[in-house]
């Protein structure tokens, strides 16, 4: 009887009953490192996730109904990230955006697989997406990316010989370091040295003085911002003048290297150079919101996983898990800002673009375009 005299007074005020009730929202994850060693190179993601989710509400939303973010931190361990995943399927979500460090990524994606629940990755390990069929990519992998890597070193750097050091602790690391280590040695040179250290090392002192009788031509370092730049500041005070070479981690590495840095080159999943359409329109809003042309490259392409979703969301014309996973496995030609995204049988993009980077005066400056 009581909602019926509510049905009554809404007809009286001029409402319909279908204008009383809200679309209800609907809950996608994003998992990623907001504390812990991590946290310094996730943070910087949030705003491009931010203005996905944004836009996507301003647009309607999913089939009408506004998209919920639930940030999920991981706490930058590999266990934490299974928390996280476990987090989001006991939260009903359609779907999960991340993670970002590839040894979190690979922790989630056995869980979400046995779940059903899509996820699209922002890592680069080969294995992320061999998990199963509900697993995608948006980002290019570390088999190409370390192929190319010494491909530049070898034909474009000259790089007769190379000494690779390398994270023990995390995926991304020793897989890139693999792959560039085999590429290398086909392409004629020589790996002169293959050493390691554990992600939280602050001191590479020991590392240095192996290195430096060695005089090699370049030096690979597939590590992070932090343990990266650190490595390189103390190499070049220590006297250690070869040319260095990273992967698309070093988003913020001058703030570890500082000067040290000038010369040494790296890859990038985005670039403001990137001439597309959804490129500039990124570039546009994210001026207009955060009054800054300071975009994170590595962040871009969070906006693509999040618009990709939608994109397919739209295409299934349902918001049912199965059929979402369907509409991404099906995607060609979807435009990110980050480049074109064509998914293959295994959920990988065919054809990602690759960015060379040269730090110059304190700035990664565009070099060149690698297409596959």
């Amino acid at each position: 009887m009581k909602h019926f005299f509510l049905w009554c007074w809404a007809i009286f005020l001029g409402f319909s009953p279908s204008v009383m009730a809200s679309p209800t929202p609907v809950t996608v994850a994003a998992v990623l490192s907001t504390t812990g060693i991590a946290a310094p190179h996730n943070l910087p993601l949030v705003p491009l996730i931010e203005l996905a989710v944004d836009e996507i509400n301003s647009q309607g939303g999913l089939l009408g109904h506004p998209l919920k973010l639930l940030l999920i931190d991981n706490h930058s361990t590999p266990i934490g990230s299974t928390q996280a995943a476990q987090k989001a399927i006991d939260s009903h979500v359609i779907a999960v955006i991340g993670a970002h460090w590839s040894s979190h990524s690979l922790a989630m994606a056995p869980l979400l697989q046995q779940a059903k629940i899509p996820m699209i990755s922002l890592s680069t390990n080969p294995d992320i997406t061999l998990a199963g069929e509900y697993v995608f990519r948006v980002n290019f992998n570390d088999r190409f990316q370390g192929q190319m890597v010494a491909k530049f070193a070898r034909e474009t750097l000259d790089a007769g010989n190379a000494v690779v050091l390398k994270n023990l602790n995390e995926a991304y690391c020793m897989t890139l370091a693999e792959y560039f280590c085999r590429g290398f040695k086909q392409l004629g040179g020589k790996i002169l040295l293959e050493s390691g250290y554990k992600g939280d090392a602050v001191d590479f002192k020991n590392i240095i003085s192996q290195i430096k009788p060695l005089h090699p031509d370049v030096i690979f370092i597939p590590g992070y911002s932090r343990d990266s730049g650190l490595f390189i500041k103390q190499s070049v005070s220590q006297g250690l003048h070869s040319i260095f070479i990273g992967a698309d981690a070093w988003d913020d590495i001058h703030r570890y290297a500082g000067d040290a840095l000038e010369g040494s080159y790296c890859t990038a999943v985005w670039h403001p150079e990137m001439n597309n359409p959804s490129s500039q329109h990124v570039q546009k809003i994210f001026q207009q919101r955060y009054h800054s042309d300071n975009i994170n490259f590595s962040a871009v392409p969070w906006y693509d996983a999040f618009m990709l979703l939608s994109d397919a969301v739209d295409r299934a014309k349902s918001l049912d898990k199965d059929k979402i996973r369907d509409a991404l496995a099906a995607t060609r030609g979807f435009q990110g800002a980050s480049g074109t995204i064509t998914l293959d049988k295994n959920g990988d993009p065919v054809g990602k673009e690759m960015v060379i980077l040269k730090y110059e005066q304190g700035k990664p400056v565009y070099l060149k375009t690698i297409v596959p």
